[in-house]
């Protein structure tokens, strides 16, 4: 019996400090990629022509910001909450932050208001 014991503590013990290895090095990944999804209601007054404005925009950024891989549209059946969602994908943070910094970005941050009622950013 005491031999089960110290076989179930010891599988225990390691299995915990595995556990506790694979967190350490998901806290400390810099460099991982990382993905945005941008919720949105329009506002009833935002024309088609200013909804294709925002999305040329991001399209824009996909093709000037380094690493900044990836821009999907797709339009939400299933909530009452939100009209669309816009998922970005970057492969760093360092990517999204030099998506930020970006002009275009800065004309997507004073559009936004403008042409969106609700809004939500998931990062993940």
């Amino acid at each position: 019996m005491k031999t089960i014991v110290r076989i179930l503590l010891t599988v225990l013990i390691l299995v915990s400090a595995n556990h506790a290895k694979g967190q350490g090095q998901i806290i400390n990944e810099k460099n991982k990629p990382l993905t945005k999804m941008l919720l949105f209601k329009w506002n009833e007054e935002a024309t088609e022509g200013q909804k294709s404005e925002m999305v040329a925009l991001f399209t824009d950024l996909v093709k000037e910001v380094d690493g900044f891989d990836a821009f999907e549209i797709t339009k939400l059946v299933y909530s009452y909450r939100f009209e669309a969602s816009f998922v970005l994908k970057f492969n760093s943070e360092e990517a999204e932050k030099r998506y930020r910094a970006h002009p275009k970005h800065q004309q997507l941050a004073s559009l936004g208001p403008k042409l969106v009622k609700d809004f939500q950013e998931i990062q993940y």
